[in-house]
């Protein structure tokens, strides 16, 4: 599923994301807790696509919000929204575990390199890598086919 050009995968923390300012063709991944406000990011981005979910691997209590396959596919469908980009910007509240774990799962299933990703960011959260992951087979096992 890779296309003619990676673009550049940029993970911030919400306050660093929140002073960021787009000097080329950029799309945000916006990650915040259910209860949290919003970040205000640049109206200078292409697109932004807002996520809310707890930073979890596993349901501790039960209002927790996990990563799910309908987080995964709003992912997936606005990069094919947004194709090309020069750069995604994606951001967490601390850039730690959600972002770097959507930015993993985004290389994973579209054949981008990783390892500089894992080293910079070793807190990714596993579960939202995972699902991502799962969500683009999903989605492939989904898709009509066609035929000639």
């Amino acid at each position: 599923m890779a296309r003619g050009k990676v673009p550049q995968l940029v993970v911030l923390s919400r306050e660093d994301a929140e002073l960021y300012e787009p000097s080329l063709r950029e799309i945000c991944i916006s990650i915040s807790d259910p209860e949290a406000e919003p970040a205000r990011v640049s109206s200078q981005f292409a697109a932004v696509l807002r996520l809310q979910f707890h930073d979890v691997t596993q349901r501790g209590e039960p209002s927790d919000i996990l990563f799910a396959p309908e987080h995964a596919q709003a992912v997936h469908d606005f990069l094919e929204k947004w194709p090309d980009p020069d750069r995604i910007v994606l951001h967490c509240n601390m850039g730690v575990s959600r972002s770097p774990g959507v930015a993993l799962g985004l290389c994973d299933v579209r054949g981008w390199a990783t390892g500089e990703l894992e080293r910079a960011h070793p807190g990714w959260n596993r579960l939202v890598r995972e699902v991502m992951n799962q969500a683009e087979t999903m989605t492939k096992i989904a898709a009509p086919r066609r035929f000639l």
